[in-house]
């Protein structure tokens, strides 16, 4: 019962070779890695595309105790893109066809005499590839690499396969907890311990915590179904995500010979013509769709930037709904997800092309992974088993859906379509509407899927295509207006169960699909996850904290952000006027845009206020937002100040647990009044000191006003320096990192 991880210590080739397998193979010209890794390291933009397709190399020693040559060593891959080939001391153990889900093998059958054995994967991510999600044009681009942890399970030679938790009905006093809990093998004499304890991210002892020792049971099938009742667990719930452990010992002779935990959520989510209910009421799902991928790095990322990218969602933008795009990702990511109470529908890979009989099979073994390694998030409310924008394929997606429901009984399936009136065997249609009409999001679900009885959910509109390629305030003002319609149009049709339809971030797009430099700019924001102004409409909608945003256009007029009553117009300290959300045009949101038209009339200059600001330099807007009378927060909009470098970081101190960890630095040009400057675009030169290094270039360009890079640990303790310069000075960060 130890699990050791096998993240370092990897030499990889771009060009893999038969000789990789001799064990005396030369590995002084390979380069030296640690996972997660991506098969090349890409500029931000204008990449060549082609140097991700290729058949590379990995191998490591491993040194196998001997104590470990009894029973089972299971090697896991969490994600390996796109087809792996693993070998054990040039014997092939496994090969496994898809880089979004995990695979597992025993390589207790491969050893080789003495300590030392050799691990060895040829791994190719070219998209030649007859399997999900090549065959055509992806939508986004598609990475290659070990890019999730590897590991090794010393087991003993009875051991737990697999536990499958379900809290079928939560609305009683005596909630119910059902555990399916598989074996490996069977034997007599094999008996199940379980307890249940309150879940908590840092050890504590606290009166609030809940305990239950759960009734033993004796083991008679591989397969033991046991059902416990948990009086006064609490829910799960997108406010309080209460979480439990479920821990299960397996005893021989009086022994415990092999243990496994699984986290377990109390919570009912069903879909209904009615729309979405969680714990028997109803909930709109405002969210979004979430690419895995980052500037440099693609997929690769550790712990970290996985986490955040869910905290980025879930408190940044208030999403209580996230879209995983692509395919199944992180664990990481979606432990983060139920821990903070964000909602996920997990999604197979691929994108409109569906293939021969072969690609069709992987697809349903893609379901099949996809269930059983993410069914026990209570964060996953449906399970997307559809190529998303396919076309109907009657025989596949009736297997799809019916693998699913077997595989999970206690959760419903969807899939995501780019037309209306699909023939459809799941239960919730993912309407991904084409048209460029925001209010056509407005249309009655029965015109979508004619099923009353059926859940329909905005999965993409083809209006937030608006992207701030163009650069300046104008491209991010039409962005965000744009993203309010839809919004608005989603939350005021109640026959839509919610809408899922921006991206979260920017990301890398095939250029033979999309041309230009690569990089879809369509995201609320920038693929350094530095928030645009959209992201800020998102933000206000929340009451948790109070925001205050502004922008003056080239046109003559202002936009505020804001989750405030009202807001008062100051200029050069006289007040203008008092301004209200716009009721008419955004009524269904519950924090509508302000939009003051008219500021040369207000200036009384009959100028463009750009023209008024850059000759006088004397005029400065001041906003302050009132909530229930009182100001609860202000910005300033300054003609032409002197902009500066605001740097922010996730974390400052690195901690390294399974693998290397990483730090996200921001970077972004403000004024004074801390306005943000969408023209300010220069080059920046970044250096590091110590302990960390940099991901990516050394010189990067701002857009749009910012910027951002990664920083990661070095597999030692000590400190570290990042150094940053504009031109005008140099900004330091210091970092911490404890191994």
């Amino acid at each position: 019962m130890q699990r050791i991880y096998l993240n370092d210590n990897w030499y990889f080739t771009k060009n893999y070779t038969e000789d990789l397998l001799n064990p005396e193979a030369d590995l002084s010209e390979l380069e030296k890695v640690r996972i997660p890794h991506n098969v090349c390291e890409l500029p931000y933009s204008n990449f060549d595309e082609m140097s991700l397709q290729q058949l590379c190399g990995y191998r490591r020693s491993l040194i196998v105790e001997d104590a470990w040559r009894s029973g089972h060593l299971l090697l896991t891959f969490e994600g390996a893109a796109h087809e792996a080939v693993v070998y054990v001391n040039g014997h092939q153990a496994v090969k496994h066809y898809g880089g979004y889900t995990a695979f597992s093998v025993d390589i207790l059958p491969f050893l080789a005499e003495g300590s030392e054995q050799i691990i060895t994967v040829r791994l190719d991510s070219r998209e030649s590839l007859n399997q999900p999600p090549f065959g055509s044009v992806t939508e986004s681009l598609t990475y290659g690499g070990i890019y999730r942890d590897v590991y090794l399970d010393v087991k003993n030679d009875y051991y737990i396969e697999d536990i499958y938790t379900a809290t079928p009905d939560v609305r009683t006093d005596e909630k119910i907890l059902k555990a399916e809990i598989k074996l490996n093998a069977y034997t007599e004499g094999l008996i199940l311990a379980a307890h249940l304890d309150t879940w908590t991210e840092i050890p504590v002892e606290d009166d609030n915590l809940q305990h239950w020792d759960l009734k033993n049971a004796e083991v008679y099938f591989r397969t033991s179904c046991l059902t416990y009742t948990v009086p006064d667990a609490m829910l799960w719930d997108v406010e309080m995500p209460n979480l439990y452990i479920l821990t299960v010992e397996l005893i021989k002779d009086g022994q415990c010979i092999d243990s496994k935990k699984v986290r377990v959520g109390f919570r009912e989510a069903v879909f209904d013509g009615e729309g979405f209910w969680l714990n028997g009421r109803i909930l709109k799902l405002c969210g979004f769709g979430r690419y895995q991928s980052w500037p440099y790095t693609g997929y690769a990322m550790p712990k970290s930037p996985q986490q955040l990218d869910a905290d980025l969602l879930k408190f940044e933008l208030g999403a209580n709904a996230v879209r995983t795009l692509q395919g199944p990702q992180s664990q990481y990511f979606m432990d983060r997800c139920d821990e903070i109470g964000l909602l996920v529908i997990p999604e197979i890979p691929g994108w409109q092309f569906v293939g021969d009989t072969r690609w069709k099979k992987i697809t349903v073994r893609n379901v099949r992974e996809m269930i059983m390694q993410y069914r026990n998030h209570p964060s996953v409310i449906l399970w997307d088993v559809r190529v998303s924008d396919s076309d109907d394929v009657d025989p596949l997606y009736y297997k799809t859906s019916r693998l699913a429901k077997e595989l999970d009984v206690y959760r419903q399936t969807g899939g995501v379509r780019d037309f209306a009136g699909s023939r459809f065997f799941e239960d919730v249609y993912l309407y991904d509407d084409m048209s460029q009409d925001a209010g056509s999001a407005l249309v009655d679900s029965e015109n979508i899927c004619q099923d009353p009885s059926k859940s329909c959910i905005l999965a993409g509109h083809h209006s937030l295509t608006e992207d701030t390629k163009a650069g300046g305030i104008e491209s991010y003002i039409r962005q965000m207006v744009q993203q309010a319609k839809v919004w608005r149009a989603a939350e005021s049709n109640d026959s839509l169960a919610g809408s899922l339809s921006p991206k979260m971030t920017d990301y890398p797009i095939s250029r033979r699909y999309s041309g230009g430099s690569g990089i879809c700019m369509r995201g609320v924001m920038d693929w350094f996850r530095n928030p645009k102004l959209a992201a800020a409409l998102f933000k206000s909608q929340r009451e948790d904290e109070p925001v205050c945003v502004a922008a003056v256009p080239v046109s003559d007029q202002m936009i505020v952000l804001t989750n405030a009553d009202h807001i008062l117009l100051y200029c050069d300290n006289k007040l203008v006027d008092e301004f209200y959300p716009d009721e008419k045009e955004f009524r269904d949101l519950v924090h509508p845009p302000i939009i003051i038209e008219h500021l040369c009339d207000i200036l009384h200059t009959g100028q463009n206020p750009h023209s008024y600001f850059a000759k006088y330099h004397a005029v400065t807007w001041r906003i302050e937002a009132v909530k229930d009378d009182n100001v609860i927060a202000q910005t300033c909009v300054s003609p032409a100040p002197e902009a500066k470098l605001q740097i922010m970081t996730d974390r400052q101190t690195l901690v390294e647990e399974s693998s290397y960890d990483v730090a996200t630095v921001h970077i972004e040009a403000v004024g004074e009044s801390g306005q943000h400057f969408y023209e300010y675009e220069i080059p920046l030169i970044l250096k590091t000191e110590g302990d960390i290094e940099l991901i990516g270039p050394d010189v990067i360009m701002m857009q749009g006003g910012f910027a951002g890079t990664y920083v990661r640990s070095l597999g030692r303790n000590g400190k570290g320096r990042l150094m940053i310069q504009d031109g005008h000075g140099e900004a330091v960060v210091n970092f911490s990192v404890k191994v």
